[in-house]
């Protein structure tokens, strides 16, 4: 049956070229995305990064013998005994934010810089306190003055010096004098001496790390892998709705094309074709198809990630140095679901292929009787079921996932899938509510219309399938996204008190000195909060986590800070309080009235009890601790509260010369959520654009491929006296209606995905609303229907060229 196979594909290269567009495409879609999440994966850097050129590394020690990275700091006699027992080199590490320069900096002693491999690329070290090396800098900037802000304030330095960029840090290196200056505590000690004889030596004071060990004291301990998370999160996501959308509009295309060979089909088992050999001869057909057009797909899937990489690393979706190279892998597993679709898509008609009988060959109605197969309902029927399970079973048990749409994708997508497959079924009840208003008129335009669509119901259902997935996906999936987005603004307005706040210039912080001169102003009270990891532990050393912790002043929770309290209380906190969220206190079995240990990032070991237990936070920990205790001196932002109308002039005194801006709470809000838009619709130019590049082309495949079939249809009507521009008009209106049907569809989708959502965020904030996406899925109908309309228009147009009387098949 491969050789009848390849003769039929011969005579039908047109009938078949749209199968193999999009099968062809998909795969090209498939294979770019599976070469990008195979990108991400892995170690993209392995080995030892900061302290690749030296030996052993001597650092603090944490919880069960864990080694600390910077800021933990060294014990001073352990630094004596080894800097007198050889040569050490003293490591510190502390934030520095150059004016001109990225937001996370470190700086360094220009003496360590060999330890990580910097070399000079131009210029000198620093030698004079006034001087720094910049990594990574420009050669231009060699001899000019540069303001660095430290942690003692903003200075002005000049840049004597520049290395070659590392991809690990930004770093900053000042002359070793300095350095020790700015921070005093020693963080690590690069030695090439003995590691045994270093271990004896320090030691339960501190750690000797040799070897790959020392990538754990690495900036990024992941060797690159964590910079990728969001490439790899948007790679994955991509992956997966490529490859759902991909098999629906394939599955789609190959019955609409196996519905368009019925009486061809009905030909060959009246001349003797049992059944079975039909069948073979559909996945022969099938196998051929795919095999070539997933071959292309493969081949052209590698051009398609030099403009994915560039968009990704220009809208920070991924680092700088992320590449994407081609490899065998991916591109088999593309090419294997390629072929996969293919044959799916032609295994869902053998069903329809076995009932069709010999005497439809003498049949010619075009009325169609069924357009659900058993297989489509049922999967359809499950789909919906699971989008509406998982749903119930998400805000029963784990209601902060809606808050994340990446992790809450498959509600959504089942949502959008469940519609498509049960788009037959839907149809007709949303046609003829949709065409009501052609039923009154005598023209027969108008009438033409509204008997096509529904006489032609698997033939509307291939054109509404890609329109409801391209539309349906934008929908669901952003909105979702910006729902959520302002659901957490609605619990940040609700939990935080604040008039303003103030926000240190280029991501870095606002030190004590600032915080003092804020304090000084009249008629505002004053909320440092400051970010840190804090790990908790037993008091016999047992780490029991790791816990992103805000550090506040005691007097701020319950008053300007006031996370919704499950239980314990805010209020009489005592002075050695750690509160933590709802997920922590489950997932670490702890308790109001619970003790811990919690280990600094400096390395300090504070004894803590448990004051209170509050709602989880939407995007990870909200734990709280207390600023008194853990000695905090700096501020990553800083609420002011005033019962009056606030001082802004005196507020821009006091931060004169720090960088730092102050702004009104509703416009810190406003532009968080602009922020939040601006990332939900980057992940959406890749995530979404190509899903709809893909429905679009699509939708302009399956009108091709139906206005080619009609061409008898489109020759009796001529003969009928219909001009030319009358049919256009004809195809063009019924695609209209079709995408108009497949919007009403999605909309429902939408909705369906919305409610749930909603049911699983009104849990985390009182009054959460629902943000429709209406600009961008406008903009996808539109192109749509534009899409849609010039398609039927160009292919019908094409298909009416010839003659009524000789494409008629009459004799003349």
């Amino acid at each position: 049956m491969l050789k009848l196979a390849a003769a039929t594909l011969r005579h039908r290269l047109i009938g078949f070229a749209g199968a193999f567009a999009a099968l062809a495409l998909g795969t090209t879609m498939i294979g770019m995305m599976a070469l990008t999440l195979a990108a991400t994966l892995g170690t993209p850097h392995p080995g030892p990064q900061r302290f690749a050129a030296t030996p052993a590394v001597v650092v603090p020690l944490g919880f069960e013998g864990e080694p600390m990275k910077a800021p933990a700091v060294l014990p001073a006699d352990v630094v004596a005994k080894v800097t007198a027992a050889g040569r050490a080199t003293p490591d510190r590490t502390f934030p520095v934010r150059l004016a001109s320069g990225p937001a996370q900096t470190s700086g360094h002693p220009w003496s360590s810089a060999a330890s990580a491999g910097y070399r000079l690329v131009v210029g000198r070290g620093p030698g004079a306190a006034d001087e720094i090396v910049v990594g990574g800098g420009s050669a231009a900037s060699v001899g000019r003055r540069a303001e660095v802000a430290t942690p003692d304030g903003v200075r002005d330095y000049r840049v004597v010096g520049v290395t070659g960029a590392a991809w690990f840090e930004h770093a900053v290196f000042f002359s070793d004098a300095e350095a020790a200056r700015l921070s005093p505590g020693v963080n690590a000690l690069a030695t090439d001496q003995d590691p045994h004889r270093l271990a004896a030596l320090v030691g339960a004071r501190a750690t000797v790390l040799t070897g790959h060990a020392r990538t754990q004291i690495d900036p990024d301990d992941t060797g690159g892998s964590a910079e990728l998370a969001n490439a790899q999160g948007m790679a994955g996501s991509t992956t997966g709705l490529a490859v759902f959308v991909a098999v629906f509009v394939v599955v789609a295309t190959f019955a609409f094309a196996a519905e368009q060979r019925r009486r061809e089909l009905a030909l060959l088992r009246l001349v003797g074709a049992a059944p079975g050999q039909v069948r073979r001869m559909v996945l022969g057909e099938a196998l051929l198809v795919g095999l070539a057009a997933a071959f292309t797909g493969c081949v052209l899937a590698p051009f398609g990630t030099v403009p994915l990489r560039s968009w990704m690393v220009g809208h920070d979706v991924a680092p700088t140095w992320f590449a994407i190279p081609v490899t065998v892998v991916p591109l088999l597993i593309a090419f294997v679901v390629g072929v996969a679709a293919a044959l799916a898509g032609a295994a869902a008609t053998l069903l329809r292929v076995s009932l069709i009988r010999p005497v439809e060959v003498m049949r010619d109605s075009a009325v169609e009787r069924r357009a659900l197969t058993p297989v489509r309902l049922l999967l359809g029927t499950g789909m919906l079921a699971g989008a509406v399970i998982a749903g119930i079973q998400i805000s029963r048990t784990t209601p902060y996932l809606a808050a994340t749409v990446r992790k809450y994708e498959a509600v959504p997508v089942l949502y959008v899938g469940a519609v498509a497959l049960l788009a037959p079924v839907l149809l007709p009840p949303v046609t003829r509510l949709l065409i009501r208003p052609l039923r009154g008129s005598a023209k027969a335009g108008p009438l033409l219309v509204r008997e096509n669509i529904l006489a032609s119901r698997r033939r509307t259902v291939a054109i509404v399938t890609p329109v409801v997935l391209a539309v349906g996906l934008v929908g669901t999936l952003l909105t979702l996204q910006r729902s959520a987005d302002a659901t957490t603004l609605v619990r940040q307005r609700q939990e935080i008190r604040a008039t303003a706040v103030v926000q240190p210039g280029g991501g870095g912080e606002i030190d004590a000195r600032t915080l003092a001169r804020l304090r000084a102003v009249p008629g505002i009270d004053i909320t440092p909060v400051t970010t840190m990891n804090v790990r908790i532990g037993t008091v016999h050393g047992e780490q029991i986590d790791s816990l992103t912790t805000t550090v506040v002043p005691p007097k701020a929770l319950g008053r300007s800070i006031r996370p919704p309290v499950r239980s314990g209380s805010l209020t009489a906190l005592p002075e050695n309080f750690l509160v933590i969220d709802q997920h922590a206190a489950d997932s670490d079995d702890l308790s109001v009235g619970g003790h811990v240990v919690a280990l600094l990032p400096s390395g300090r070991r504070l004894p803590m009890v448990i004051a209170a237990v509050v709602a989880r936070g939407l995007h990870g920990d909200d734990t709280y601790a207390s600023s008194a205790l853990t000695g905090t001196t700096t501020a990553n932002q800083v609420y002011l509260d005033s019962s009056g109308p606030l001082d802004t002039a005196a507020v821009d005194r006091a931060l004169a010369g720090t960088g730092a801006r102050v702004m009104r709470y509703d416009a810190f809000l406003d532009a968080e959520r602009s922020s939040a838009e601006r990332q939900a619709n980057n992940a959406a130019v890749v995530i979404l654009g190509i899903t709809l590049a893909y429905a679009l082309i699509a939708i302009a495949n399956t009108l091709v491929m139906a206005m080619a079939g009609r061409r008898r249809e489109f020759a009796l009507l001529g003969l009928a006296g219909s001009a030319r521009g009358q049919i256009v008009r004809v195809c063009a209106a019924e695609s209209a209606i079709a995408v108009v049907i497949g919007t009403a569809l999605a909309a429902a989708a939408t909705a369906l995905a919305a409610i749930t959502q909603h049911v699983s965020l009104a849990k985390l904030a009182t009054s959460a609303p629902t943000v429709v996406a209406w600009p961008e899925i406008g903009g996808a109908i539109a192109l749509c229907a534009l899409i849609a309309v010039a398609t039927a228009s160009a292919s019908t147009w094409r298909a009416t060229r010839r003659r009524a009387i000789e494409a008629a098949g009459l004799p003349r």
